[in-house]
Parts: C-alpha cells; structure tokens; sequence
C-alpha cells in the first residue's frame, strides 16, 4: 500500500515544512510591517493556549481518575463473569443503581451502554481460549533492560497461553546470541512457549528499524503458532518496546478489552506508558520531558476519536495479517501499524484505550551531555512520525470507500497535530517581542506596545497555574524514591517543573521543526535507537498504580 514517490506524495512531504516555516518568516515579515496586526494576534494565540490548557488538565484529570478506578477492578471476575454475558450485564447494572462512589457509577453505565452494543452470538467468550503473543525486538540493550522486561511478563497474572517472542538482531553479532541464550535458560520454562528469533540483515526493502524486526518476528511466530493449531482469531500480539514494564494486570485488561469490543478485530489496544523505570536516576530535564509524554498519552486516552498506536501497543493477529504486519521501511512504525490498518479497512478502524500502564525508560545516558542530545534526537525521532502524513493523505483520497469528512477529518488532524508542535511554544515564548524589537513606527510607543509583554505574561502565569494538576499526578505516578537517593531528589521532583518553558521549546518544538525540515528537504531519516541506562540499587515496582488492596468487579 505504500505510494512510489511521486510528485504529490513529494510535495505532501514538503507541506509541513512550508507549513512553519511560513510561520515564522511570516511573523517577522508582518512584525516589521503590521506590528499592531501581530500583537493582536499573539494575545489571541495566547488566549486560545489557556483555553487549550484548561481542556487538557480536564482530559489528563479523567484518565488519571479511570486509571486509579481501573486497578481497583477484578478483572480475574470479570473475565470470568463474562463467560454469561447476560447475568454478567445484570450484574453490572444492578451495581450501577448501588450506593457506589459516583466516578464507579459512571464508569458502570458507560460500560454497559457498550456491552448493550454487542451482539455475543458466535464471540469468543471463554478468556481462556485467548492466546497472547509478546514480541520484544532488541538491539543494543543491557541484560539488565531486558531481564526486567522478560521478568514482568513472566510475574503478570494470566492464568492462559502466553508465547513469549525475544527478537534480536544480527547485526548486534554475539552478544545478541549470548542475550538470547540467557534469558532462554531463566525464562523458557515460565510460559506456554518461549522462542529467541534473530532478524537478518541487510534484507532488500528494509532499513534498520523496530518495524522490520518485529515483522521478521511475528511471521515466525505465526507460523509456530498455525503448527500448533492455534486459531487465529484467537490471538493477541502485543509489540513492546525492549524495556516496555508490563502492569500485574496488563493481560487481564487487555482480555477484557478484546472480548468486550464492539468490533475487536477492527481495534488495536493502547495502554498508557509512563516512563517511570529509572525516573529516579534521569536528570530533572529528561524528568520532565518523560513525565510530559506520559501525560499527552493519558490526554489523548481520554479522546479515543483521536488515538493512535504508540510505542508498546497490541492487536489481534488477524489484523496484522490482513495489513501484512508493521512496515520494514519507516521509523515510525508503531503509528503507521495503525494508519495501515484504518486504510485497509476503509477507515473502519479505532485505537481502544487501555487503562493499564506499562512503565519504560526515561531518556539516560552515561553523560550528562549525551542524555540531552539523546532526548532531542528521541523528540526528533517521535517527531518524524509527520512521514504518516503524505501515506496518509494519498491513500485515504484515492480510496472511495472512506467518506469524504473522514478522509479531511483524520489528515487534517494529523497536519494540525504536527504544526502546533513545531510552533506553539517558539510563538509563546519567541515571537511575542517581534513586534517590539522590529516594529516601525510609533508602535513602540503605543499602549499595546507597552502592555504586551505584561499581557502576554499574565496570560501564560494563568495556563502555568494547571501545572499544579501535573505535579499531583507525577507524585501519585512515580514509584517509590529508592533509599540511595536523599529527600532532597524529592524535592526536586517538584522543583523540575521549573524547566517546562526550556523543555517545551529545546526538547519540544525545535526536535518537531527539524524533523519536518528534514522531511522537507527530502533528508530522510534513519531509525535511531535510544540507548537504555540504568543507576542505583533497590529499585522498586516501577509500575504505582496496578495494585489495589480491594478489588471490585
């Protein structure tokens, strides 16, 4: 399905670089000339960024209160209560006219408003039969990143079939075998099957990237899996990064989710990431930029019109069948998995939040210096998913089964989503003097002129004030401070949020600008890997809110 690179698809490419660029020269051009017409509009933006902020403190507030709901739930009963959808129904709707906490209540009546959708004749109903394929594509990892990953699967509660994939890479030469033989020796006999494939390479039509990895990966498995008699439509394959922490009960949500979706085998299953693995160890600036993700994942979790696969994410097999499994040649693998599967199926297709975490590194390095750059190439990398907008756009108008306002709706989203990352808080914090420094005329001297930079200030201070709402949730999140580490390293971790205006600029919108100048230019990236460190002794659980002392179905 992917387009040969003609010239629309090139100029599509071109689009978002023009986009911002036009953007800033624009604001330069106009400050010179049309002062009074630049500063109205900056107080404007300004203004629209609180509003912004308002509506993603709401959003990031409802996730961060399901979560907590969510792992307060059975999900062991429920699966099981499930077997007899309709006393399982009953059940849930006599709980929802109980004298249960209002948030449960809710939570209650929108499920059921669901599961009254569902016509059950001929679905999988024992979560049993549910078959759950794990791959983690390595390349460069410690022992230590991977030991850590392999052992929370093998802890993680599922009474099924779990078949653990470990794929590593040729060109890591021996200590990729060495790896595979170690965690075959301690995990092998852990779960129902265990197997340590290798991607060959300099395979045709590839590049070095996590996506042609875990294809090579999971045609193998597939193939395992088909010798086995194992069907098809009973498999789940989850797709994680190498130091992707599962939740106790990632498999058990990720069960229930499957069985209970309106169309399960149109939908992919997002859990929320946060990157909480060696948070104690990162620096404050690398702390905030991870603490940042985490957030935006939960924010777009609460719009599920709006979510799309993100690093660790999983579907059912059938799916990845019928789109021929992730790409081999983007760096942006784990979105465009999504975007294939929306075009195959004629934009039929969703992202089904999943109320669970899975815990991954902050961005640590052994330097200072080389943690930061790292962070910036990170953004960079993440940034460069802006490629899934010319496939995007040139498949969707070409297909005339996709309705006209989804095909504007969806490209349109993406286009937007991109643009305001590249130029949002360079308009914030940069362009907001232009007119001061290089206005003509008397504006300088005029009372805007003068009570712009207060304006522009007060404005910000107000959208700052919601920062309170993401330094409760970061301190719930995080896991315990490990016992080398001091009282004051808890106190930085409310002092760090000094450094969002730095972050939001350097690690934010300057990776996005140059990620989409680089598409622009027709400098196409190469997949970089984010090295995985880890510091100290004693760590903890990384994953905070997966255990509940009461349960509740």
């Amino acid at each position: 399905m992917k387009p040969q690179k003609t010239i629309s698809y090139r100029l599509l490419e071109i689009l978002p670089g023009v986009a911002i660029w036009t953007t800033f020269l624009g604001a330069v051009v106009f400050s010179r000339f049309f002062p009074f017409w630049v500063a109205a509009f900056i107080i404007l933006f300004d203004l629209y960024w609180v509003l912004k902020a308002v509506n993603t403190a709401l959003h990031l507030l409802s996730s961060f209160f399901k979560m907590k709901l969510y792992s307060t739930y059975d999900w062991s009963s429920r699966l099981l209560a499930l077997q007899n959808p309709a006393s399982y129904i009953r059940t849930l709707r006599a709980k929802a006219r109980s004298a249960l906490p209002r948030g449960h209540r809710e939570d209650l009546r929108q499920e059921l408003i669901r599961l009254d959708r569902i016509s059950w004749s001929g679905r999988i109903l024992d979560y049993k039969q549910v078959c759950h394929v794990v791959l983690l594509p390595t390349y460069d990892e410690s022992l230590e990143v991977i030991d850590h990953s392999v052992r929370a699967v093998a802890e993680a509660e599922w009474p099924g079939r779990i078949f653990f994939v470990l794929a590593t890479e040729e060109r890591e030469g021996g200590a990729a075998s060495e790896k595979a033989r170690v965690m075959t020796a301690r995990y092998a006999d852990r779960f129902w099957k265990f197997a340590a494939i290798q991607h060959p390479d300099g395979t045709p039509g590839e590049i070095k990237a996590k996506g042609a990895n875990l294809t090579f990966a999971a045609k193998r498995a597939t193939a395992i899996l088909q010798e086995e008699g194992v069907p098809t439509d009973h498999v789940l394959v989850s797709a994680f990064d190498s130091d992707t922490v599962v939740s106790k009960n990632y498999f058990l949500c990720l069960s229930y989710a499957f069985l209970t979706s309106i169309d399960p085998y149109r939908t992919s299953y997002q859990p929320m990431p946060v990157y909480n693995n060696n948070i104690w160890d990162a620096p404050a600036i690398t702390r905030v930029v991870a603490v940042a993700n985490s957030f935006w994942q939960l924010v777009e979790a609460s719009r599920p019109d709006r979510l799309v696969t993100f690093s660790s994410h999983a579907m059912t097999l059938r799916a990845l069948m019928d789109v021929d499994y992730w790409p081999v040649d983007v760096v942006s693998d784990d979105s465009q998995i999504f975007w294939r599967c929306w075009l195959h199926y004629h934009g039929d297709y969703r992202t089904m939040p999943l109320f669970t975490t899975v815990s991954l590194d902050a961005m640590l390095d052994k330097t200072y210096i080389r943690t930061l750059w790292g962070q910036y190439k990170q953004k960079r990398r993440w940034a460069y998913g802006i490629e899934n907008f010319p496939y995007l756009a040139t498949n969707a108008f070409r297909d005339p089964q996709i309705p006209l306002w989804k095909k504007i709706l969806f490209t349109e989203r993406m286009f937007e989503s991109f643009y305001f990352w590249a130029t949002a808080s360079i308009i914030i914090t940069a362009l907001g003097w232009l007119p001061l420094l290089v206005g003509v005329g008397s504006f300088g001297d005029g009372v805007l002129a003068v009570n712009l930079p207060i304006l522009t200030r007060n404005i910000m201070m107000i959208a700052t004030c919601f920062l309170i709402f993401s330094v409760y949730i970061n301190l719930v999140l995080i896991p315990k401070r490990p016992p080398q580490y001091s009282r004051w390293r808890s106190v930085s971790m409310i002092l760090q949020w000094v450094f969002v205006p730095i972050v939001s600029t350097v690690f934010g919108s300057l990776p996005a600008v140059d990620a989409l100048t680089r598409l622009m230019l027709g400098r196409y990236m190469e997949f970089w890997v984010t090295p995985k460190a880890r510091r100290g002794q004693g760590r903890e659980s990384a994953l905070a809110l997966t255990e509940s002392g009461n349960k509740i179905i």
